[in-house]
């Protein structure tokens, strides 16, 4: 009996974490891909619906690309303008998707100004159509705004308007917003079948009907970083805070408004916002909005608005996203200091670390093996393309630290300071009482 005792005991105090064996991340990492360029933006996608994923990236120097899932080159587009934006829609209903790239226009002087360019492309490259913008393209969205059965492309652009185009590409109508229109919707907010148009010019947000006249509208003198829609439809803004005391923007404001545009809840910080997300991370059946910062911070405020965690990294995040495993789910940020990291969000250790010779402006977490479990693609301005593929669990010592494999090893600068793991650090009084337990049970059975 004494024996049976002390068993159960030892596997109570395993499963808590005191006796240090866990489950780690494990990744085999592959350079798939060297540009000449920084690479500025990685997704994936089956775009030919064969199966299998394409790795689909652009980069600083103009040029676009299509690879296969393991890096090689499928085809290329090269641009004399900038690229500023992807999207992959099914504009066809067809079992191939189309690619939509938004570009910047191309200032030479005041009297040489080359206009910005959305691209229609198909799955093999091909031009399906050119729209020439005046502004640089800063948003895109593609639906059935005036109910007619047919698809109207929208383009916000940083010109002061935002362009509505038939199923033709020819423009519709026109709306001057006079500011930078960061993002451009087709939502049907209040779910009546009928879609509206919704645009966040600065921070300012304007409802529109299909026929481009303005229905509502809320005005800030904040600017939008970013923008989330909650499962009812209701808005998150992360802006640039607008201080009145001081006429400047300093810090960051989180607000939601809701259908109708009324605010909901606000949220001000001093951090000042350089990426964001919206996810359940807490598995709580509401998104929670995580915020980084400038200089590592993340905050994360639960559906209301309310602080709930925050942890920090060594340097600026340039982008944050959450990836679940079974019931974990872990915060990824890429950061300035050239590492990708991977949080656990219930004990805000560093799980794992993915060093490259660049900042990780750029990432995309997907099952591209399809084994079940999500792997990563990395993109750097060391101007390469990494492809993270998950390992199978492991159970490793906690004091183990993860191990990355990867072509060559670079040399990069460590972070100033790490979270660590503590054995006792989460059992706490509980821990302490089952330790005694063993300890006595040994005892009496002496």
């Amino acid at each position: 009996m004494k024996f049976k005792i002390i068993a159960i005991l030892t596997i109570l105090l395993f499963s808590m974490g005191t006796i240090s064996s866990a489950m780690s991340l494990e990744f085999e990492s592959n350079t798939i891909y060297k540009d000449e360029f920084d690479i500025l933006k990685v997704m994936a996608n089956d775009i030919d619906g064969d199966g299998n994923y394409e790795i689909l990236a652009y980069t600083a120097g103009k040029k676009f690309l299509c690879l296969d899932d393991k890096g090689n080159t499928n085809w290329t587009l090269d641009s004399n303008n900038s690229f500023s934006m992807i999207k992959i829609m099914d504009i066809y209903d067809s079992t191939e998707n189309e690619i939509i790239l938004g570009t910047e226009n191309r200032v030479l002087s005041k009297k040489e100004i080359f206009n910005a360019l959305v691209y229609f492309l198909d799955s093999k490259g091909n031009e399906i159509a050119i729209i020439p913008i005046l502004g640089s393209v800063l948003d895109l969205d593609i639906g059935d705004v005036d109910s007619n059965g047919s698809y109207e492309t929208l383009v916000g652009a940083d010109d002061g308007n935002v362009y509505l185009f038939d199923e033709s590409l020819n423009l519709l109508w026109n709306y001057k917003t006079r500011g930078y229109n960061f993002r451009t919707l087709i939502v049907d907010l209040n779910e009546d079948g009928i879609n509206e148009v919704m645009i966040v010019s600065w921070d300012n947000t304007y409802l529109l009907n299909g026929l481009g006249k303005l229905t509502n509208s809320y005005e800030t003198k904040h600017i939008l970083r970013d923008l989330h829609l909650d499962r009812y439809n209701n808005m998150i803004h992360v802006s640039r805070w607008f201080r009145e005391d001081s006429q400047t923007w300093k810090g960051t404001v989180v607000y939601s408004l809701n259908r109708n545009l009324a605010q909901m809840w606000e949220f001000r910080t001093e951090t000042e916002s350089s990426a964001s997300t919206f996810f359940d991370v807490n598995n709580d059946g509401r998104d929670e909005l995580i915020l980084a910062g400038t200089k590592g911070e993340i905050i994360i405020l639960d559906s209301k608005g309310i602080f709930l965690k925050r942890f920090d990294l060594p340097d600026r995040i340039f982008r944050i996203e959450v990836m679940k495993e079974g019931n974990i789910n872990y915060i990824v940020a890429g950061s300035k200091d050239n590492n990708l990291y991977f949080i656990d969000y219930n004990t805000g250790n560093i799980e794992y670390k993915f060093p490259t010779q660049g900042w990780v402006e750029t990432f995309f977490i997907s099952d591209i093996n399809k084994d079940g479990k999500q792997d990563i693609i990395v993109g750097s301005n060391d101007n390469k393309i990494y492809l993270l593929l998950q390992q199978k669990e492991v159970i490793a010592n906690a004091e183990e630290e993860n191990k990355t494999v990867i072509d060559k090893p670079p040399e990069v600068e460590q972070p100033k300071t790490e979270p660590k793991n503590v054995p006792f650090e989460e059992v706490g009084i509980l821990g302490g009482t089952l330790m005694g337990a063993i300890y006595l049970a040994i005892r009496k059975r002496r």
